[in-house]
């Protein structure tokens, strides 16, 4: 069996994998955040319904990546079929389910590791912010990853589950 391929990082780049920080954006920043993915982002929107927070990834006080988690899709068979909730159950617990909607790294930051790093710290918060800010813990985070674009190995490498 051949051993997997450990890229060998520079210092400025594990000084980046080490000192970079996940935290939600203060209100004066919305405007610049929703333009920089507006720009950044393949899918160039930043509108969101219903519940949402928005964080930034920043590393000595750059802005290095961009995340927005929103209200879970209303009806994905896959999903549900997995949680094995009722119609009942699902109709209750739906808010408990949130969306990755946006993750964008600039260009100017695309080291390995970098990803899945801001994904494991903002994972790390994401409940006890949205309970803070919605009265509601997090039971389960989703994404959808278009594959014309994207492998998915950011959630791969944070133990995401692949439902379909």
């Amino acid at each position: 069996m051949k051993p997997k391929h450990r890229p060998i990082l520079t210092e400025a780049q594990q000084a980046l994998l080490d000192g970079v920080q996940v935290r939600l954006i203060k209100p004066e920043e919305r405007e610049e955040f929703d333009r920089l993915l507006v720009e950044g982002h393949y899918l160039h929107s930043a509108d969101f319904v219903g519940e949402q927070l928005r964080y930034v990834a920043e590393y000595q006080g750059q802005w290095v990546g961009l995340l927005v988690w929103s209200a879970g899709a209303y009806k994905l068979k896959l999903r549900e079929q997995w949680i094995g909730w009722s119609d009942q159950q699902k109709r209750r617990r739906l808010p408990l389910v949130v969306n990755n909607s946006r993750f964008f790294i600039s260009e100017a930051f695309h080291i390995p590791n970098l990803a899945s790093r801001v994904m494991k710290l903002n994972l790390a918060r994401l409940s006890a912010d949205w309970e803070q800010t919605y009265n509601h813990a997090v039971l389960i985070a989703e994404t959808f990853v278009d594959p014309e674009h994207f492998r998915g190995t950011t959630y791969k490498a944070s133990g995401w589950t692949l439902l379909g």
